[in-house]
């Protein structure tokens, strides 16, 4: 008998490759999945042995756009246009309140909620994201972390060489980490000169690692842009020459035809947030005419400040329905797609062998219990798990190999002691929105 680390025995697996869905077994070691197959029991003795008899085995999900501190303002400011919420809401509660503490302790949330709900890497956009790499460490995922860059000052820098000069600072302590993947992440072109948007690229170039940018997400952005600039947000990186294989684009709704053209040929990356743009009245991205093109394609929550909440599950079945909707066309995103960009394509976007269940890739998985009753009967566990399941079915998260959240509950963070900390910011927040 081979020993393995993990057992996973007699589940229904989709494994997001040519191998498709089939009930059998996973075994696990180093982190990494060592075989699949049908009764692996008779080859492997392992430490531990997961009894999925009835139950849904599926890659784990990577949320490929988010602030992850931000769900301490998660429900403040509903019903906003994007630009009046940034500006009269979202802006000065981050000046009054945004500080290493308020980073940890929301993260701390967002984390808890995002191995819940099956996601084991989230690519983040914020501040002080040395703090929020001490939380992932601590809870047993990944996170690609891009230190905000802008050209106005905040609390965390005055001037953007400032924010070059700390985003500098944190790829050097990161790189090579085992589970952070420092990320440039300038904000966007309405926030960031021509100048500092192509230092930051200098800045990726140099050391080798993606480029993360919200683009042409609303109408008030396209607004903005021609009257400062007299072209499109994505007419604009291409003239400066910024749309790359490295770039990771965040939301992408308003591209014409001939800006599809130049995404695709560039091999710039498509995180697509729809109920963040659904949610702000900023519209619908094309996503099945992305595929066509051959753009590649994740999956991101945005903020939980703006979505209101990080389910990559909702997010997937959210994708897959309005591409059906807007295309009169219901073959239009299949749930396979949808669930490829909610996994696969989020790792990979990142240089990461993982969101498949094939021998050699790390073994990001999630248990979902189907014994409930908007699984059953169970016939298509693909379609089923986009379309019907829920968070709450997710009862085991494996990270790496490492159970994280077993039974429902996370073995690696206080889930009581985050809720405190929660409740102590909503104090100090309320206090401040009601003088």
């Amino acid at each position: 008998m081979e020993k393995v680390d993990l057992l996973i025995k007699n589940g229904w697996i989709i494994t997001n490759t040519e191998k498709g869905q089939f009930v059998g077994d996973i075994a696990v070691k180093d982190g990494k999945i060592a075989q699949v197959g049908e009764n692996l029991s008779s080859k492997y003795e392992a430490d531990k042995v997961i009894n999925a008899t009835g139950k849904i085995v599926a890659p784990a999900f990577a949320n490929m756009h988010t602030h992850a501190a931000m769900n301490l303002f998660r429900g403040i400011g509903a019903d906003l246009p994007l630009m009046e919420w940034l500006t009269k809401v979202i802006w000065p509660l981050e000046g009054e309140f945004v500080s290493p503490e308020f980073v940890r302790d929301g993260v701390e949330l967002a984390v808890l909620e995002m191995i819940k709900s099956g996601t084991t890497l989230y690519l983040d956009m914020y501040f002080f994201e040395e703090y929020t790499a001490d939380v992932v460490k601590r809870a047993g995922i990944r996170a690609a972390l891009g230190f905000g860059i802008l050209d106005f000052p905040t609390k965390v820098a005055s001037s953007p060489e400032e924010y070059l000069k700390r985003a500098r600072e944190f790829i050097e302590h990161f790189k090579g980490d085992r589970d952070i993947i420092p990320v440039v992440a300038p904000h966007a072109v309405y926030t960031c000169s021509p100048e500092t948007l192509t230092k930051a690229m200098e800045l990726a170039e140099e050391f080798d690692v993606p480029y993360h940018i919200h683009l042409a997400e609303s109408k008030g952005e396209l607004a903005q842009v021609e009257e400062k600039y007299k072209t499109t947000p994505v007419r604009h990186m291409k003239n400066l020459g910024l749309l790359r294989d490295r770039v990771i684009a965040a939301h992408m709704v308003w591209l014409d035809e001939e800006e599809r053209e130049f995404v695709a040929e560039s091999g710039t990356k498509v995180a697509h947030c729809p109920e963040s743009n659904l949610k702000l009245g900023s519209g619908i991205a094309p996503i099945s005419d992305y595929l066509r093109r051959g753009i590649k394609v994740c999956l991101g929550t945005d903020g939980a400040a703006s979505n209101d909440n990080l389910n990559m599950l909702e997010e997937m079945a959210t994708m897959a329905k309005l591409q059906k909707g807007v295309n009169l066309d219901p073959t239009a995103l299949s749930s396979a797609q949808a669930l490829e960009i909610a996994t696969a394509n989020g790792f990979e976007s990142v240089g990461i062998k993982a969101g498949r269940i094939k021998e050699g890739y790390d073994a990001d998985l999630i248990v979902v219990d189907a014994k409930k009753p908007h699984l059953q009967p169970l016939y298509d566990p693909t379609a089923q798990l986009v379309y019907s399941a829920q968070a709450g079915d997710i009862e085991t998260v494996v990270a790496r190999g490492r159970v994280i959240m077993e039974n429902y509950k996370v073995l690696t963070l206080n889930e009581e002691e985050i809720y405190r900390k929660a409740n102590r910011w909503r104090e100090k927040i309320l206090q401040k929105l009601t003088q």
